[in-house]
């Protein structure tokens, strides 16, 4: 993987980062980490930020760390928006939680190379043909590793 790779990193990881009671901090910190470094080009949605916000507060982290964690990851995250192409796809490739197809259809449209998340369904999506691979964080972390 070269360093002009682009990874969109989903909301659930986001979450374990933020809130470590959810477990697999670890990674998310790894992924998160390793963008911070500039090994790859990372993405994440308006609407991953907009629920981070809320769990990040339902979870008990405050709004004044809450906005400096959102401006640490200013420095070196993309944010993109979900848009109406985004649902039309997300509606028609339903898996069974349409935030997280539109979430999907976001990080395809912005030609990203990798989706890093914990959603199972939406390894669904993995084909021969499509240029954008679904990973956990653990298979991409391996799979930068086995690039060395």
């Amino acid at each position: 993987m070269g360093s002009k790779a682009k990874i969109f990193i989903d909301t659930n990881i986001l979450l374990d980062w933020l809130l470590p009671q959810r477990g697999h901090r670890q990674e998310s910190e790894e992924v998160l980490s390793l963008a911070r470094k500039g090994h790859f080009k990372t993405l994440i949605s308006t609407q991953s930020i907009l629920d981070a916000a809320f769990s990040a507060r339902k979870g008990g982290v405050d709004y004044p760390t809450f906005e400096n964690i959102l401006n640490g990851l200013r420095s070196f995250v993309e944010i993109t928006a979900i848009d109406w192409l985004d649902l039309s796809w997300a509606t028609e490739h339903y898996t069974g939680d349409l935030e997280d197809d539109a979430q999907y259809a976001s990080a395809y449209n912005a030609c990203c190379d990798y989706f890093i998340t914990r959603d199972k369904a939406l390894f669904s999506h993995n084909a021969p043909d499509n240029p954008m691979t679904v990973l956990t964080p653990e298979d991409f972390i391996a799979s930068m590793t086995s690039d060395d």
